[in-house]
């Protein structure tokens, strides 16, 4: 999806539509794999057979990367600039945060930040995340 202007990339209904066609990518190469979730399957190579489980533990990403499948805000300058938990960007660099003070970003945190429609103010995109559904 490629912008025909600056003022069309920069338009808000370009960022959202965006925003959903990575989701719905995600969401087409993801869903096979649920499958296969409980079983596994076996895997042919050349003359052996290999039980295979197939699940995401990770998945890395530069910071935009990262705000795209998290629907975080991509910016340093919002209120919550990280996309793994809720602390204020002043005070990421603080090493004195005690493990009470810091909030991961979890699925159930963040629906009810949209279902509350208070998603913005904690520099969430007001939508829902594809891996909602998933285990």
């Amino acid at each position: 999806m490629k912008a025909k202007s600056i003022s069309q990339k920069s338009s808000k209904s370009y960022k959202l539509a965006k925003r959903i066609l990575y989701q719905y990518a995600l969401d087409i190469l993801i869903r096979p794999l649920l499958d296969y979730k409980d079983d596994g399957f076996d895997l042919k190579t050349d003359d052996n057979e290999l039980w295979c489980y197939p699940f995401i533990s990770v998945m890395l990403g530069d910071l935009p990367e990262n705000a795209a499948v998290t629907l975080t805000f991509n910016s340093v300058n919002c209120n919550y600039p990280c996309h793994v938990c809720l602390v204020e960007g002043r005070n990421l660099n603080n090493v004195e945060l005690t493990e009470d003070q810091i909030i991961l970003r979890t699925p159930d945190t963040m629906k009810a930040f949209v279902e509350q429609r208070v998603a913005q103010e904690y520099s969430l995109h007001d939508m829902k995340n594809i891996f909602w559904r998933y285990p």
